[in-house]
């Protein structure tokens, strides 16, 4: 059988009228369901939708009526899975006419395989709004192990979806991702089908991006995400981030979105979970504007990790089973990378104006006790002389050389200015935890001076 192709974004609507809207924005793929009209206004409908769609170079499936679409010369059509047992499939195999099928739980993907489909559909995968529905949301991991389960035939996602949730459908193992509500619904039905085109873009036509890869760490589960480009350095970092946002879910969203252009290579989940989002050999956007030891270009010379975590919006203790998956990913890392103890650094250290995470509450120290990262003991935080903020002269000029000595972008002015309050605090945030305050007192300077020194 030939494998059917479908596009990534499939939307459903329940009249003909929305297809002279909605065509001309670039909807390749569209179901017509239609409900509880007489049979002259579903054959219209049916003609319509089938005339607009070949206008416009879309595929046109139709819910249902299989013996209509037959009559009207239409080439696809959707089953549920009452529809199956009065569906005279060897009918439509020879009116070549393909068909996909509805399944919620494993008895009805058995069945609907059984039928040898062009698609089968897994819903709902989130809550949805369109019906009451005696499954519930099936998540993200089920569509991963159901296209495992497919294999080559196309699986679509439905329920819930909005183009942020599209692109993690699709990162999970969906072919295509299926909209009703969140289109037909909104206020602007124009533009929210532009935004789900433009989500669904690498999906359709950088399929370079956007394929599956064989994991470089064994314990990863592949996620890809689209928003990555060639390396022009070798690796020489690894950089640790969290996400800063209140759910994990949401954070991936982030970095799965073409239109947000942000990802890492690895993403840890709170419970340990590691997915793999982009390929090691290839450049990850989750640095930014950064700098390293004369190095400018930290997104070609380093792999990312993002830590599931809402950050500094509420500081808890990274679990354990999270910071555990962390270190043995490092661990992975650094041996294959040959990357040194001193650049597994924060993110904080390669931009402190602009981020710090992950935060002065993450365990360093543990992760260091387990051979990853570059630690020393610090002398304890006390009151007493601190250089800061305003202050000038040699004493700050040799402050500002050991910082950009260690790897930091600092300029020697001799003026403790806010870029040296930053830089301190982030070497505080990693280095000196107990205490991140921007002001280089006698336990700050010790410790780095020895940590120079290694």
């Amino acid at each position: 059988m030939t494998v059917c192709s479908l596009d990534p974004f499939y939307l459903i609507v329940d009249r003909a009228d929305w297809l002279t809207r909605l065509l001309p924005l670039g909807v390749k793929l569209v179901q017509l369901r239609v409900k509880d009209r007489p049979e002259a206004e579903l054959r219209g409908e049916i003609a319509r939708a089938r005339d607009l769609c070949r206008g416009a170079g879309a595929q046109l499936i139709v819910n249902d009526y299989w013996m209509l679409a037959i009559d009207a010369g239409c080439d696809f059509v959707h089953l549920g899975q009452d529809d199956l047992a009065e569906a005279d499939i060897p009918a439509l195999r020879r009116h070549d006419v393909k068909f996909g099928i509805s399944t919620h739980d494993d008895a009805e993907l058995e069945r609907a395989l059984s039928y040898a489909p062009d698609y089968v559909a897994l819903g709902p995968v989130w809550p949805t709004l369109l019906k009451e529905m005696k499954f519930g949301p099936q998540g993200l991991e089920k569509l991963g192990r159901w296209k495992k389960r497919v294999g080559d035939v196309p699986l679509v996602a439905i329920g819930g979806l909005t183009p942020s949730r599209a692109c993690l459908a699709l990162a999970a193992g969906a072919d295509s991702a299926c909209v009703v509500t969140d289109v037909l619904r909104a206020s602007d039905p124009e533009t929210r089908t532009v935004e789900w085109v433009t989500a669904t873009a690498p999906w359709r036509d950088a399929s370079e991006l956007t394929r599956g890869f064989s994991p470089d760490y064994a314990g990863a589960d592949v996620f890809p995400s689209p928003n990555h480009g060639p390396r022009a350095k070798a690796v020489s970092a690894l950089i640790l981030h969290y996400t800063g946002m209140p759910t994990a879910e949401g954070a991936l969203e982030l970095l799965c979105s073409p239109i947000r252009e942000v990802s890492a290579h690895y993403f840890v989940e709170e419970d340990g979970r590691v997915l793999q989002l982009v390929p090691e050999e290839r450049r990850a956007w989750h640095a930014g504007v950064s700098y390293w030891a004369g190095e400018t270009d930290m997104n070609s010379a380093s792999i990312g990790v993002e830590i599931a975590h809402p950050g500094h919006i509420d500081p808890h203790p990274f679990p354990p089973a999270q910071i555990e998956s962390v270190i043995t990913l490092s661990r992975d890392i650094c041996e294959r990378r040959r990357i040194a103890p001193r650049r597994v650094l924060a993110h904080s250290d390669i931009a402190p104006r602009r981020k710090i995470d992950p935060g002065e509450f993450f365990p360093w120290e543990t992760l260091a006790e387990a051979g990853v990262g570059h630690m020393l003991a610090p002398s304890p935080a006390m009151e007493g002389p601190a250089l800061e903020l305003d202050m000038a002269g040699a004493a700050v000029s040799h402050l500002q050389s050991q910082l950009a000595n260690f790897g930091y972008k600092l300029a020697e002015t001799g003026i403790y200015d806010e870029d040296t309050a930053a830089t301190v605090a982030a070497f505080q945030r990693h280095f000196r935890r107990s205490r991140v305050d921007g002001r280089a007192d006698a336990s700050t300077i010790d410790l780095l001076t020895r940590l120079l020194a290694i």
